[in-house]
């Protein structure tokens, strides 16, 4: 009767650690998805700051005088596109030479 008690309170001691583990553990997990999650909301602020803060600096006059500037450097020989360059072509050329001449046309439904 002694050994059966002894099992009892044995088995039952084990039930409740083991419960009082899960629970720590459970509780850790929401404490580390609780620091995640304000982790993702100050990094989100941040974020809406420098946006913020690179449109209130890219003003069409700033860009004007950014593109002046990297126009006189030479900067941007490159970057645009000049219709006398031949690898550069009209967007409706580009769409013929791929096939899609048939649904650009009139007939096709789609009208350019």
């Amino acid at each position: 009767m002694f050994a059966k008690l002894v099992a009892l309170i044995l088995a039952l001691g084990a039930c409740g650690g083991g419960t009082l583990a899960m629970r720590q553990s459970r509780l850790q997990a929401a404490h580390e998805l609780t620091e995640t999650r304000l982790r993702i909301r100050e990094h989100e602020e941040r974020l809406l700051r420098l946006r913020a803060e690179i449109a209130s600096r890219t003003t069409p006059p700033a860009v004007g005088e950014m593109v002046a500037k990297l126009a006189a450097a030479g900067a941007i020989d490159g970057l645009v596109s000049s219709s006398d360059n031949p690898a550069v072509l009209p967007p409706r050329t580009v769409l013929e030479t791929a096939g899609w001449d048939e649904v650009l046309s009139p007939r096709g439904g789609v009208t350019p």
